[in-house]
Formats: structure tokens, C-alpha cells, sequence
């Protein structure tokens, strides 16, 4: 057995206690009080509570940070909140229209990848209790309480699908999401639309994945992200009994799962890629987007077991790079090249943040899902042993967690797009969380509810 999935003497949970507690302490340092008037005059209100990803740059809420996020929340004392922070972005939603990238001004054009079916579940399930209660009280308030946060589901899985239509979906196009003779969604914006803010859009801020021209990318990320929402909508029907409702979305969801595993599946490599509809070809950009697919359960069982090889492209000795170096632009000469081109070409070709060598907990976590999720437990557990001792060795290095890390140091990365951060929100939810799986599965209870189906298989943790 390999050394990395040797028992510990004790718990991980014990193994770091010092991390923990850091993260626990910190989530009061970033978790902020609504207010009836502006903060800034860029700042749109919202009127509850919420969780910033970081004390020093960021002070708004955050749309896919706050998945995250909630990774270090859910099954603790602050669970509250993350009701709050999906009230928000309905909020946000119900009066402009869009869940933004952050809830500013400069941002109401462009959203990010969209979790939000997946937060309302999380805070759903975080809040309606699953044990019985003895005396008839408690049973009553037992049935009380769960009307309430039933009725709760069913109003915030209405807005979820008015986003769905409205902003990624898009027919009429205002979002910059759709594409002509195509039925899958791309990155955009509303007042601008082409490949800067469409990256920006991407949460990929910024990557060589793109080539400089995300618009003219079918991700395969964002595609599987609303796989995810047709799967979520059509269990939120048959929680709520509404049968026709849920093979709608059943369909709808099958229909999307073909589309992709058509344009982005490569039997070829055993991976999946964005799709270039521009040039009506498959990117062989290696990320780890292509992983996505298995965390939002639309890959076989095959094509998880492909795809799992495809890890050794990403691996450094502290985790998973976000990009492959294989992937990025070899040197150009541009000795023979007019000196006026040079800063556009350079523009294109060099590393960036959302690059090879660097390490960002988000992609490291779908990863680690998706691939626990088809069975596969002990590249998993590779996965989140290495994340969770880099992140720690930072943690104790430095006294905080790091927005991104260097794959190939241990150590935080170098300025890109900005200085890397600390904190920091998605880090510390995806490292705790990381802790308590690892807990989980060092002990004799099983990893899945039931895996005598097809995969992808249900977890028994809290994921």
C-alpha cells in the first residue's frame, strides 16, 4: 500500500488543529453584517449577512467563491449563514436580473460559473434536520420547521430557473451566452461580449486555456455546471412530487450530456475539452476543467476511469497545477517580427495566473469530488493528502492561507493579474473541507450511500 494512504496514529481533524482553528477564527474576520446604506458608492446593497473571500482586497460577495466557501461551512455552527448568502444572490438576481460576478457596479454585466442550484441544496440540507424527534412538540415543530425551508427550496429553485432562462440559456442573446446553431452556453457579457470580459466572466482570470479569446469557446466547464443545474432542478421536483417537472429536466439534462460528450469528449486521449465553435474544432488545451464533468456526474464510469490517467499531466510535488505544462505556448522568435506586434504576442503566449505551475483549491476540490464520486478512492485521497499538507505547510509558514500556490515551489505564486491574496475564503473551505472527507474515509464507514448502481455514485459525507 502506498505510504499516502497509510492510517494515521490520529485523526487529520487532530493532525491539524492549528489550520482549523485559524479558519474557524478567520470566517469572523470576513463575515459581514447587512447595512441600509452604501458602503461605497460602487457597492450594490444587500440586505444579508455575508462572507467575503479575504479581510484585505475583497469586500463584496463573491458569486463561485461562495460555493466554496460554503465547503468550510456546512455541518458547523455558522451553517446559518449560508442561507443568507443565497438570499443575497436571489435578492441580487430579483432586482438586476443577474447573480454578477460581485455585487458592484463595475460587475453587473458579467456573472461567474454558476453553483447556485447546488448552494440552495447545501443550505437546504444544511437546515432541515434528518432525525426524529421523541415528544410530539418537537415532532410538530419538526413538521413547522420543515414547511418552512420546503417552501423556502421551492422559491429559490423558481429564481434558480429564471437565471437558467434568462442569463445561460439567453435567447435573446443579452448576456452574450448563446451561440448560433449551437444548443451549449459560453462565457459572455452584457456590455461587451468579446474575450476579455468574457474571461472574466470564466472566474479564469486569466488564463492561456482561452488563447486571448474565451468567447469563441464552448467551455466545457460552464456546460457541466448547468448539467448540474438540469440534474439539480429535476431532484428538486420529485422532493416537491411534481413528476412532469422532473422528466422535463430529465430530458433537458440528457440532451445536454449528449451535446457535450459529442463536441467535448476525446476517446482518442480519454478526456474532455472546450470546444473552439469559431473554428468548429475541440481544443487540446489540458486543464482541469476537463474534470468537471465528473464532479457534476455527466461522465460513464469509463470515461472517469480515462480521465483519472490524465492526472499525472497536472501533478506537482504539492498538488494539482491548474493548467498542463504541456499545454502552454512554446518560445517564439521574434527577432523577424515587427517590434509593434511584440506586446500583443506576448500577451497571448505568457503564463498566467490560471496557469501552469500554479495550484487553486477550487479546481483541486471539483477534482477530488468528481473523482470520489466515480469510485475512485485512492486517487482521490492522493489528491486531497498532498492538497491538504501543502496548504498546511503554508498555513505554517506564513500564518494564513493563500489564495493560489506555486507547484512547483510550495509557495505562494508571484503577481499576475494582482497580488496573491491571503485568507483566504475558497482555500479555507476546500482545506477543511478536504480534512473531514479524509476523516471520513479513514474510518470503517462506507464512502457511498449505495453503490450497487451505475456511478457516479452518492456520497455518505457531507461534499
Amino acid at each position: 500500500m502506498p505510504s499516502f494512504l497509510l492510517m494515521p496514529t490520529s485523526t487529520y481533524s487532530s493532525e491539524y488543529q492549528d489550520c482549523l482553528t485559524y479558519i474557524e477564527n478567520y470566517w469572523d474576520t470576513v463575515t459581514h453584517q447587512p447595512t441600509r446604506k452604501k458602503v461605497q458608492h460602487h457597492t450594490i446593497t444587500i440586505p444579508n449577512a455575508y462572507i467575503t473571500p479575504n479581510h484585505k482586497k475583497f469586500d463584496f460577495i463573491f458569486y463561485w467563491d461562495t460555493f466554496f466557501i460554503f465547503r468550510g461551512l456546512m455541518g458547523t455552527k455558522r451553517a446559518w449563514i449560508m442561507k443568507e448568502m443565497v438570499n443575497n444572490f436571489a435578492y441580487l438576481f430579483e432586482t438586476h436580473g443577474i447573480i454578477p460576478n460581485f455585487n458592484a457596479l463595475a460587475a453587473m454585466g458579467r456573472s461567474q460559473p454558476p453553483f447556485f442550484t447546488q448552494m440552495i441544496l447545501d443550505a437546504y440540507f444544511s437546515l432541515v434536520p434528518y432525525h426524529e424527534h421523541k415528544t410530539l412538540i418537537r415532532k410538530q415543530l419538526h413538521k413547522v420547521h420543515y414547511f418552512q425551508e420546503k417552501r423556502w427550496l421551492e422559491k429559490m429553485i423558481s429564481i434558480a430557473k429564471k437565471e437558467y432562462f434568462t442569463v445561460w440559456i439567453d435567447l435573446d442573446n443579452f448576456y452574450n451566452h448563446t451561440v448560433k446553431n449551437y444548443s451549449l452556453s459560453r462565457y459572455g457579457d452584457r456590455d461587451v461580449g468579446y474575450a476579455h470580459s468574457s474571461e472574466l466572466e470564466s472566474g479564469w482570470d486569466f488564463t492561456s486555456r482561452f488563447y486571448s479569446r474565451c468567447s469563441d469557446f464552448l467551455p466545457v466547464d460552464l456546460n457541466s455546471l448547468l448539467y448540474k443545474y438540469e440534474r439539480d432542478f429535476a431532484d428538486v421536483a420529485r422532493i416537491l412530487g411534481n413528476a412532469k417537472d422532473e422528466r422535463f429536466w430529465t430530458v433537458r439534462s440528457e440532451e445536454r450530456k449528449a451535446e457535450i460528450n459529442r463536441l467535448m469528449w476525446d476517446e482518442k486521449t480519454g478526456f474532455f475539452y472546450d470546444y473552439g465553435y469559431k473554428f468548429e474544432r475541440q481544443s487540446d488545451f489540458l486543464s482541469l476543467a476537463g474534470f468537471v464533468p465528473l464532479w457534476a456526474g455527466l461522465a460513464t464510469k469509463e470515461q472517469a476511469e480515462k480521465a483519472a490517467k490524465m492526472l499525472k499531466k497536472f501533478k506537482t510535488p504539492y498538488g494539482l497545477s491548474i493548467t498542463a505544462k504541456e499545454s502552454l505556448a512554446k518560445p517564439i522568435d521574434l527577432a523577424k517580427i515587427q517590434k509593434r506586434y511584440h506586446p500583443a504576442i506576448n500577451e497571448i503566449i505568457h503564463p498566467k495566473q490560471w496557469d501552469y505551475p500554479n495550484i487553486w483549491a477550487p479546481l483541486e476540490y471539483l477534482t477530488a469530488i468528481g473523482l470520489l464520486r466515480y469510485g475512485l478512492l485512492d486517487e482521490a485521497k492522493e489528491l486531497m493528502l498532498t492538497s491538504t499538507q501543502a496548504q498546511a505547510k503554508i498555513f505554517r509558514k506564513y500564518g494564513t492561507f493563500l489564495e493560489k500556490i506555486d507547484g512547483t515551489t510550495g509557495e505562494g505564486t508571484g503577481e499576475y493579474h494582482y497580488e496573491n491574496q491571503p485568507g483566504f475564503g475558497w482555500t479555507n473551505g476546500v482545506f477543511y473541507r478536504f480534512v473531514k472527507i479524509l476523516d471520513h474515509l479513514n474510518t470503517d464507514r462506507d464512502a457511498f450511500l449505495n453503490k450497487e448502481g451505475e456511478a457516479p455514485y452518492t456520497l455518505n459525507f457531507l461534499h
